[in-house]
């Protein structure tokens, strides 16, 4: 899910999908990369990410695949 208002995303990935806060994934749109997110609250099955740059709000959509950046 989206919020653009709000500038955050949930995602259906938690902490028992290893997920904690702090964490940073890129997301993609079509298999283009669109921008990054950091998690901020984390659930065992969902977790909800503000958005790293302004812009990407509007480049993202529902359904949009996720991938943890490695550090």
């Amino acid at each position: 899910m989206v919020n653009k208002e709000y500038n955050f995303v949930v995602m259906n990935l938690g902490s028992r999908d290893g997920v904690t806060a702090g964490s940073e994934f890129s997301l993609y749109h079509n298999n283009q990369h669109v921008g990054d997110v950091k998690i901020e609250k984390v659930h065992d099955a969902m977790s909800a990410a503000g958005f790293l740059a302004p812009e990407t709000k509007d480049k993202v959509s529902e359904g949009d695949r996720v991938v943890q950046k490695v550090k």
